[in-house]
C-alpha cells in the first residue's frame, strides 16, 4: 500500500512499512536504565543541557533523561527516541525537556514510559502504536496530551493538532477557568483559545505539514538496537484535508479546498505562515 501526500503542484509518493526485522525485545538495555534520545538532524543553531551551562547540539549525539533541547528561532532538530519507536521534531524558536525515558522488559514486550515538557514552541511526532501499559506523554504550561499512535503536532500554549490517529489530552483554562478534557481525531486540532475541537484549517495544515513529512522520513527506517523499525502512514497527507477512515484514524474530515500555498517542499524546511487551528 502507497501513502501519497498531495500538494497543489504535484504529488509525492512515501511507501513506507511497519515491521520489525527482529524482535522488538532488542531495543531494551538493562532494566532500570533511561532510553536514549538521538539527534538525528540539526539545521541551525541549537543546543543542549543536563543541569549546567548550554552546549552545542550536534548531529548523532545521544542524550539521556533530564536534557534539555531549544532552537534558535530559524533552527529545528530532528530527534528519535528509540524505546518507544517516536520520530520527533523541534521547531524553530523552540525548548524541550526529556522528564522521563523509562524502560522496562515484561515478558517478550518492552514497556517504555516516556514524558516530555514543551517548554516554547511546537513539537511535530509520528508515533507508532504502543501497546498498554507503555505512555507517551507531552506536558505544556497549560495541561498534558496523551499519545497512543498517530501523528500529530503539539504547541507550548496547548494546541494540537492530529493528522492521523488520536491524542487524548486534559487542558487547564487560564484564570482559574476550570479543565477540560478532549479527544482530537485525525482532520482536527485543540484550539486552546476557545478550549474546543475545531476542523483543522487548511492554511494551517499548509504551516505544519512540511513537519510532519520530515518525522515520516526519519521514522521510515532506523535502528533500535538489534531491531529495524519502518512506519508506514495509512492515509492521504493533504494541506486541504485531515485523514480518516479506517485502522486508527477516526473522524477525518475534509474541511477545505486545495487552495493552500505554503512553501514547504517535502523535506521539511517549508514556512508557512498559518494563523492556528
Amino acid at each position: 500500500m502507497k501513502k501519497y501526500v498531495r500538494w497543489s503542484k504535484g504529488t509525492f509518493s512515501f511507501p513506507l512499512l511497519i515491521l520489525f526485522v527482529a524482535t522488538s525485545v532488542s531495543i531494551t538495555k538493562v532494566e532500570g536504565q533511561s532510553a536514549e534520545v538521538l539527534i538525528q538532524e540539526v539545521e541551525g543553531a541549537a543546543s543542549y543541557s543536563t543541569g549546567g551551562s548550554w552546549q552545542p547540539l550536534t548531529k548523532y549525539m545521544k542524550l539521556r533523561e533530564g536534557a534539555v533541547i531549544r532552537t534558535a528561532a530559524d533552527a529545528s532538530v530532528d530527534l528519535l527516541l528509540q524505546a518507544s519507536g517516536t520520530a520527533l521534531r523541534l521547531t524553530p524558536g523552540s525548548t524541550l525537556r526529556f522528564d522521563k525515558l523509562g524502560q522496562e522488559r515484561a515478558g517478550e514486550q518492552v514497556i517504555s514510559d516516556t514524558l516530555l515538557t514543551l517548554l516554547s514552541g511546537g513539537v511535530a511526532g509520528t508515533q507508532r502504536k504502543l501497546s498498554a501499559p507503555s505512555r507517551f506523554e507531552i506536558q505544556t504550561s497549560t495541561g498534558v496530551a496523551t499519545i497512543v499512535g498517530t501523528e500529530y503536532y503539539v504547541r507550548a500554549d496547548g494546541a494540537v493538532t492530529v493528522v492521523s490517529g488520536a491524542v487524548s489530552l486534559h487542558f487547564n483554562k487560564p484564570h482559574n477557568g476550570g479543565s477540560v478534557k478532549a479527544t482530537v481525531q485525525a482532520g482536527f486540532s485543540f484550539d486552546p483559545a476557545t478550549g474546543q475541537v475545531v476542523p483543522t484549517t487548511p492554511a494551517y495544515l499548509q504551516n505544519i505539514v512540511a513537519h510532519i513529512i520530515t518525522t515520516k522520513h526519519n521514522a521510515q527506517v532506523f535502528k533500535v538496537g538489534g531491531a529495524t523499525l519502518v512506519v508506514k502512514p495509512e492515509k492521504e497527507l493533504s494541506p486541504s484535508k485531515g485523514q480518516g477512515g479506517g485502522g486508527d484514524d477516526q473522524g477525518g474530515n475534509d474541511n477545505g479546498n486545495d487552495n493552500g500555498k505554503g512553501k514547504g517542499n517535502g523535506n521539511g524546511k517549508g514556512k508557512g505562515k498559518g494563523k492556528g487551528p
